[in-house]
């Protein structure tokens, strides 16, 4: 009966935006309370003990408890990968479509069935990073076990991957059934709630440092709520317009006015259009290169150098010069003065490189200027607050908003 009713409340088709939000806070829930389900043949409190001494931290317990929602009494649970692994699958995935003529081909032109064939392959490749990453993960904590066999080691890694892949139906039920944008969801979720977060506010003075670190951090607030708001509108018009333009254009002596009085409209692509997947993907590699002597003293440097990169790989997936144009051409639209084609694709080729360069700057600036300002203002509130995990946080809330808002405004 139980399962029917389960089965049941999955199965109905909740169209409101209330009842979305409801399953996703009801999946939300489902997943925490997951974290806190210890794993078994563990010994809890001691890798708790160590894992808290920063000399000790391993580059595999630093990504979990980033992403994972590891909290103090229960560190290592079945959902302590989190949505790590699908993440990497995921950026595998991307790589191998941006270079497979075929795996592009389903993602362009096959449809809902040609994602659904990328997503199975996802699933696939998350199985095997999250075999990988929890057999590294036994071997750093092996030992912590009470019993340290094959035997209880193999049972450690099932569970994990076993999680792990619950993780992921759990994250493609909030894409269907929920609002939307699963795994962005989790990651948020899961650094809210982290054990490193929850004593931010506790035992700090009402001085003037603690206020000024305040000030500081709306300030940089505000940064990163740029860096996510600013976009670049590319004028367009139709061809029936285009007639238009050319009567007027020895009337008008300048296209921005034409533009103007004939509401052209335009193509929008943000200065960050690839989102947080950067900065996720600069932190989930960040604690591995921190391992290597040889790269500590050029550390930041990389880092800013991975954000870089993957913004602009990340933009042209999300927005493809290509494909956009393909689509203008079959809608008989084109870019005011450019012309259809090569040109056209060139022109929004330079468009997406110099976007994204820019706002991967614009993240590395905010990023620069917070390690800047920790020096000059030493408080508690600055130094307990990541900044990469502060821009993760903002950049998944405004997709948030932007979805509740649009769920809302069909509603009506």
């Amino acid at each position: 009966m139980l399962n029917l009713g389960f089965k049941n409340f999955f199965s109905k088709q909740k169209t409101t935006a209330n009842s979305k939000i409801l399953t996703t806070l009801f999946l939300l829930l489902l997943f925490r309370f997951g974290n806190t389900i210890p794993i078994s043949g563990i010994d809890q409190e001691a890798l708790r003990k160590s894992f808290f001494q920063l000399e000790n931290k391993t580059a595999i317990l630093q990504i979990i408890n980033l992403f994972g929602g590891g909290e103090k009494a229960t560190l290592i649970s079945p959902f302590s990968l989190g949505i790590i692994p699908f993440i990497n699958a995921s950026i595998l995935i991307d790589l191998l479509t941006a270079a497979s003529p075929n795996l592009e081909k389903l993602q362009s032109e096959e449809g809902e069935i040609g994602r659904q064939k990328l997503l199975f392959y996802k699933k696939i490749a998350t199985l095997v990073f999250a075999t990988i990453q929890s057999s590294f993960l036994a071997f750093y904590i092996q030992s912590y076990f009470y019993i340290n066999t094959p035997f209880v080691l193999a049972l450690f890694v099932s569970q994990l991957v076993t999680g792990s892949l619950v993780v992921v139906w759990l994250t493609n039920l909030i894409d269907k059934k929920g609002i939307g944008n699963g795994t962005s969801l989790f990651i948020l979720f899961n650094i809210i709630v982290s054990s490193q977060n929850k004593n931010i506010f506790q035992n700090f003075e009402w001085n003037l440092t603690f206020f000024l670190e305040c000030f500081v951090l709306l300030f940089f607030i505000f940064l990163i709520s740029i860096s996510q708001f600013t976009n670049v509108t590319i004028p367009v018009v139709s061809a029936r317009q285009l007639k238009f333009l050319e009567k007027e254009e020895t009337r008008l002596s300048n296209t921005s006015s034409i533009q103007s009085s004939n509401k052209t409209a335009g193509l929008l692509i943000r200065f960050n259009q690839a989102g947080i997947f950067p900065i996720i993907i600069a932190s989930n590699l960040l604690p591995f290169l921190a391992s290597n002597n040889i790269l500590k003293p050029f550390l930041n440097i990389i880092y800013y150098l991975i954000i870089l990169g993957f913004n602009y790989f990340y933009t042209t997936i999300f927005w493809d010069p290509e494909k956009i144009a393909e689509q203008l051409r079959k809608a008989s639209v084109s870019i005011a003065n450019i012309r259809p084609g090569k040109a056209t694709i060139s022109y929004l080729e330079n468009i997406a490189f110099r976007t994204s360069i820019i706002g991967g700057i614009f993240l590395c600036v905010i990023l620069f200027l917070y390690d800047c300002v920790k020096i000059f203002i030493q408080g508690s509130l600055l130094s307990q607050i990541n900044i990469s995990s502060l821009i993760i946080v903002v950049g998944i809330c405004f997709e948030i908003q932007k979805t509740i808002k649009t769920l809302y405004k069909n509603k009506s």
